[in-house]
């Protein structure tokens, strides 16, 4: 806040608390030109922002998250969140998850829930988390052997999206990527085995996958 007398500076004091509509406005321009990549995107945040965009493109209920359509129209869903904020750096303490989550109905997050789901069971008994970040394709990295037993491929959006799984080794490096689990079993699964087996001999790797127990730990500790 300044007080002049023509071109003559009187005062200058830094504002404690914006409350203004045209540093709010002020604000939002800023956002608008250097991109939503500014803000702190917690791992939760960006993960729910990247479930809701998965559902948004096949055609669901639920509003449209994508960072282009965000950034485009942050008066509608960013700009009660900031009245108090008079700076880019204050900008960063926004707890984005909590905002987007406010934007759903709770029809829309039961539907979230369910058809785009953070994590997913698998048959060791393991949470697995889903990765969004490709709304055409979903990804479930996982280790093989917790995947012993299953014989179909995992899926969201009520069944209609295999997940692309990567199957891991042990020490959770890539080692194969397959949307059909059966076919990998029957074609695959034993190429596999004869590469891995002598290299990670504590753990299990049986000659019947489809029959197999599903196991995150090694031989000793099932």
């Amino acid at each position: 806040e300044a007080s002049r007398l023509g071109s003559l500076l009187l005062k200058e004091r830094p504002l404690k608390s914006s409350n203004n509509p045209e540093v709010t406005d002020l604000l939002l321009e800023e956002l608008e030109d250097l991109g939503l990549e500014v803000l702190n995107w917690s791992k939760e945040a960006l993960a729910l922002q990247k479930r809701v965009h998965f559902l948004h493109i096949h055609g669901v209920d639920v509003p449209d998250f994508s960072m282009t359509f965000l950034t485009k129209n942050l008066d509608t869903w960013l700009t009660p969140y900031i009245a108090e904020i008079n700076s880019i750096r204050g900008l960063k303490a926004l707890n984005l998850h909590n905002i987007l989550l406010g934007q759903l109905s709770y029809e829309q997050t039961s539907l979230l829930d369910t058809l785009a789901p953070a994590k997913v069971n698998v048959p060791s008994g393991s949470k697995i988390v889903v990765d969004y970040t490709n709304p055409e394709q979903p990804i479930l990295a996982v280790r093989l052997q917790e995947m012993f037993g299953a014989k179909e491929t995992p899926t969201v959006l009520g069944g209609k999206t295999n997940l692309m799984l990567h199957l891991l080794s042990p020490a959770s490096r890539p080692m194969q990527m397959t949307k059909d689990l059966k076919s990998f079993w029957e074609n695959t699964y034993e190429e596999v085995k004869k590469e891995l087996r002598g290299k990670y001999k504590k753990h299990y790797w049986p000659d019947n996958p489809l029959e197999a127990q599903a196991t995150s730990r090694t031989k000793k500790h099932m």
